[in-house]
């Protein structure tokens, strides 16, 4: 039966399995996420909340353009499927991300987080429509600790940790479509951006109102601890 499975393309070698496990903790992230959200908002354990608003948040101003931004997330979660060559590397990413996943869930069952979110003003703006739905489609709860936060910084620490095995990371990608850069270089600006990514994710979470900077610094803690653990070897 194994053998027969590694002779499917798509699960013929180690990196590929080590894929379609990186997809099939996306759906647990998924999934998880959509299920406690739902229990949160009913709260029928009828948990406390856990009020973690500060003086801080109502200076944050209200900017809707920065859910570019928030949603550049779902993209970010994708880039290790294609700049990850290693399977070992890949499988320690999984396990952080499912192991930070697991911990924000029980979080979010135990001490469901509400937050006040601005009312959206109807106008001709694609901004306020998008953040629109996204309200729409999210209850306000789940919000300590981020998980946009947390898994944006894991993945950013992922590539800070690994990018340096370049040319491992995109293999004969980066040197078929960059052959005119250093690899090293290259290595640079993929760490560089998923930083960059994981700092201004952070920042729309909080200047949308769909998270309070407790929230967002739960998340970055929460992903340092989870990497570190992972990621200390090699």
């Amino acid at each position: 039966m194994y053998q027969s499975l590694k002779k499917f393309p798509w699960l013929d070698c180690e990196i590929s399995r080590a894929r379609w496990i990186y997809i099939f903790g996306l759906c647990y992230l998924l999934v998880g996420y959509l299920a406690t959200n739902e229990l949160a908002a009913q709260n029928p354990w009828g948990r406390p909340a856990l009020q973690i608003k500060t003086v801080v948040d109502p200076m944050i101003p209200f900017t809707p353009s920065m859910i570019i931004f928030y949603i550049l997330y779902y993209p970010i979660l994708a880039t290790p499927l294609f700049l990850a060559s290693d399977a070992a590397s890949i499988t320690r990413l999984v396990l952080a991300q499912i192991t930070t996943q697991s911990v924000a869930y029980m979080i979010f069952m135990l001490y469901p987080t509400p937050i006040e979110r601005p009312s959206i003003v109807h106008a001709d703006n694609g901004f306020h429509s998008i953040l629109d739905l996204l309200f729409r489609a999210d209850h306000p709860f789940n919000t300590f600790p981020s998980m946009h936060v947390a898994q944006s910084c894991i993945v950013a620490l992922y590539f800070l940790k690994y990018a340096g095995a370049l040319p491992t990371i995109g293999g004969s990608r980066v040197t078929k479509y960059f052959s005119a850069l250093d690899e090293n270089r290259i290595a640079f600006a993929i760490l560089i951006f998923h930083g960059l990514a994981a700092v201004m994710i952070s920042a729309s979470a909080v200047m949308i109102k769909q998270h309070y900077v407790a929230d967002a610094a739960g998340g970055a803690v929460l992903a340092g601890i989870t990497s570190w653990v992972f990621f200390r070897r090699r």
